[in-house]
């Protein structure tokens, strides 16, 4: 377990970040802070969803930021990791499993220079990084999408897309869900504390992603159903070519199968044109059948 410990010196804040604990040592952090054995356990559960709670002495606020490193990755728990933070009028507590790019930015660029004056700022500074995990992800999201959909309408490409498609969709169902939960979070941060010009503007960027994450559903949605029907398309076409030969052949497979049994009494074997008659009576055939396909233009 890594514990870091940040003082703001003017705003009279401390900030404790727990990176990485196990059970034992959130047991003994949470005696010794007097935190709700509860919220430690939601803080353990590998699966469990956002939400804010007001507790006393501490409010409790459990987030998850999205961590992908599989493009396969289809859960939640494979999708993201949880980011809880534990806060009042001077603390402010972290506690997540991995290391996350924002939080070291916060620390860098405003712990550091002394810009926090509140741990509520604090804390809706940590809730803005989680969700511009989101954005990075619906930018890439974005783009797969378009790439596909350059593939299926402007190449001439044997690849299959389904499976692509669906964890795509996958993937967007699931970012969506979570924004959805996160935004309790903010309703609970409206509720409790003072609205800031920076909740306000975290608010914003919320209402922004849920747009384009229902936006990123829509599209692969459509798109699925664009690529399933080309697919079917391309099957129609060559079932079309398969039943024109078809339909060519069997007229002359019918004439060579009377010919070709074997009866002592066929009339049209002792005649000396015989031969000839049959090889004109098939081309007769074959262009019969190709001015009635012109005439009906499946040709």
């Amino acid at each position: 377990m890594k514990i870091r410990e940040f003082t703001i010196v003017e705003s009279k804040i401390k900030w404790i970040d727990i990176e990485n604990p196990n059970q034992n040592d959130l047991t003994d952090f949470c005696k010794t802070h007097n935190l709700s054995q509860a919220s430690i356990q939601d803080c353990l559960e590998p699966d469990h969803l956002p939400k804010y709670e007001n507790l006393s002495p501490l409010d409790f606020i459990l987030l998850r930021a999205l961590h992908i490193e599989n493009e396969h990755s289809h859960t939640i728990q494979e999708m993201s990791t949880k980011v809880a933070i534990f806060i009042d009028g001077q603390l402010i507590i972290t506690i997540h499993r991995l290391q996350h790019s924002f939080l070291e930015d916060i620390i860098h660029h405003s712990v550091n220079t002394k810009k926090i004056n509140s741990t509520h700022e604090l804390a809706t500074k940590i809730i803005k990084g989680v969700l511009r995990t989101y954005e990075k992800y619906q930018n890439k999201l974005a783009s797969e999408i378009d790439a596909i959909e350059d593939l299926i309408f402007l190449k001439n490409t044997k690849n299959s897309f389904t499976e692509e498609l669906y964890y795509l969709k996958r993937q967007s169902t699931i970012g969506k869900k979570q924004l959805l939960l996160t935004r309790e979070v903010l309703n609970g941060m409206q509720s409790h504390h003072k609205t800031s010009p920076e909740l306000r503007d975290v608010i914003d960027l919320h209402g922004k992603l849920e747009m384009f994450y229902d936006q990123l559903i829509d599209d692969v949605s459509n798109l699925l159903n664009v690529y399933l029907s080309v697919a079917s398309q391309k099957t129609n076409d060559v079932m079309k070519v398969l039943t024109v030969f078809s339909v060519f052949f069997m007229p002359l497979t019918f004439i060579v199968g009377i010919y070709g049994m074997n009866f002592q009494f066929m009339p049209e074997l002792s005649q000396k044109y015989g031969y000839v008659g049959v090889w004109i009576a098939m081309i007769t055939v074959s262009i019969v059948v190709g001015l009635w396909f012109k005439r009906k233009n499946w040709l």
